[in-house]
């Protein structure tokens, strides 16, 4: 069940918004827009709550976008930790999907955001130390991953090398798809780094 919030708009006349709606529509905002674009007017316009509500719910501009990456964390980073933990297919067909995400967001929905983690990580990580912490996490979540599926093809020392490779192509690709790079120089980049894993 989502989170209600109350607000009071006036005297015995309480306002209830749905938290969890307002947070995705700022996540929104600072992934496509990045921080410093993003103003507390486009906020209140997109959640249509006033300033008051908002940083009674959330706080200030700094904590909505920590709360906004918070979020991307819990419903994205943690969930492609678990497909490739647990998800369906081989360790290979789970790491094919891992690394064909950046693409089929940009080629089956339009999407041209890249990723929230790897814009924060340009956009606020080396200016903000509580962003930097959030990312790191992130990013630590998704080698580990990596890790223990490659670990069940191959020695773990190995898994944790080509982690860090294969995270490091993933990333690249979110970058290059959110700068309009053709789809197929994006599959072609997939294509190779699998042919890697294959020949091993």
């Amino acid at each position: 069940m989502e989170k209600q919030t109350i607000i009071r708009a006036a005297p015995g006349r309480p306002r209830q918004f749905d938290e969890g709606e307002a947070l995705a529509a700022i996540m929104e905002l600072f992934w496509e827009h990045g921080y410093e674009a993003t103003g507390l007017s486009d906020i209140i316009k997109a959640t249509g709550l006033g300033k008051a509500s908002l940083y009674a719910t959330f706080g200030n501009k700094q904590s909505m976008y920590l709360h906004a990456l918070a979020a991307f964390e819990t419903n994205m980073v943690d969930e492609g930790t678990a497909m490739l933990r647990s998800g369906a297919g081989s360790p290979m067909d789970r790491i094919a999907q891992f690394l064909d995400a950046p693409i089929a967001a940009r080629r089956d929905a339009g999407d041209a955001r890249g990723c929230f983690l790897c814009n924060a990580s340009a956009d606020r990580a080396a200016l903000d130390a509580q962003t930097a912490a959030v990312v790191q996490r992130c990013y630590t979540k998704l080698s580990e991953a990596l890790a223990g599926t490659l670990a069940q093809m191959m020695a773990p020392d190995a898994a944790r090398h080509r982690a860090q490779m294969l995270l490091a192509v993933y990333s690249g690709l979110r970058v290059m798809a959110r700068t309009g790079m053709p789809i197929a120089t994006l599959e072609e980049a997939r294509d190779e780094a699998m042919s890697g894993l294959r020949a091993h």
